[in-house]
């Protein structure tokens, strides 16, 4: 028994050690940005499924659907975001690719609750300060703070759009 719960321990700190960089990304957009990609990309993978549903386009064009563009590329140099400034996060550069295919991948390894297994995992092995360490209720209060900012930025999609439907309407 004792020699099958070390090989578990093994085989599950090397899928993590395999996905450490998808982990990292989440977590930072999570802890530094709104996390609002994160939580968009969660209500579209649990509407419609995960990989096989979705590629990155895929993915891209549901977070934007739901937030708006400029959500879609919070934390990403590139010139489509006009909220990027020098000196704050940067998640990568271009468009979030790298963002929409972790989490992809971590829905595949941990299923429907990926973004708070993937948190856990973020404040056990690379957090720093407060974060680090930090237990589920740590984390389901940052991902709680995520959800209220999606649900302001859905609110304000939705005025944004009611005011131009209005103005087309006139």
């Amino acid at each position: 028994m004792s020699n099958a719960n070390n090989i578990a321990k093994l085989v599950y700190e090397n899928v993590m050690n395999t996905n450490l960089r998808e982990i990292e990304l989440v977590g930072l957009e999570m802890e530094h940005a709104s996390g609002v990609r994160a939580i968009a990309a969660e209500a579209a993978m649990r509407e419609r499924g995960g990989r096989e549903h979705f590629d990155a386009d895929g993915l891209y064009e549901a977070v934007d659907g739901l937030v708006g563009h400029d959500r879609l590329f919070e934390s990403y140099n590139d010139p489509s975001n006009p909220n990027f400034e020098d000196g704050s996060l940067e998640l990568g550069q271009g468009c979030p690719f790298g963002s929409l295919d972790a989490y992809l991948d971590l829905r595949e390894l941990f299923g429907e609750e990926w973004l708070s297994l993937t948190m856990m995992e973020y404040a056990k092995r690379l957090a720093e300060g407060e974060l680090r360490g930090a237990g589920e209720a740590q984390v389901a209060e940052l991902v709680s703070r995520a959800r209220e900012e999606y649900a302001k930025a859905r609110a304000a999609d939705f005025e944004c759009s009611l005011a131009s439907n209005r103005k087309r309407a006139a």
